[in-house]
């Protein structure tokens, strides 16, 4: 294995923004952006908050020092272009969303 595993944990969790319906199926984006709300959507609200998508990202890219919190950052502001209506809170519809927020 090359590059430290949080590095490639922060890719994975990058890529799922490129997510493509054409390319895994609408059902498999729906349940995996559902699933993502469900495990992390600590006040059950239905969606995530600022804390809670940052709890997310920590949970994919541990460890500590200013690269991994750059990383954290930028993932975690990728993820905020998802969201759609602006309120402060992630869906699973903005999540999973084919073509973010104009598709």
């Amino acid at each position: 294995m090359t590059g430290p595993i949080w590095a490639r944990r922060a890719g994975a969790l990058a890529g799922m923004l490129m997510l493509c319906g054409c390319a895994i199926g609408r059902a498999a984006l729906d349940v995996g952006s559902a699933g993502l709300v469900a495990r992390f959507d600590v006040d059950r609200d239905g969606g995530l908050d600022r804390a809670e998508i940052a709890a997310m990202v920590s949970a994919a890219v541990p460890g500590s020092g200013p690269a991994i919190d750059a990383v954290r950052a930028g993932v975690a502001a990728g993820y905020w272009t998802r969201d759609c209506d602006r309120d402060g809170k992630l869906t699973a519809g903005e999540l999973g969303a084919v073509g973010g927020c104009g598709g």
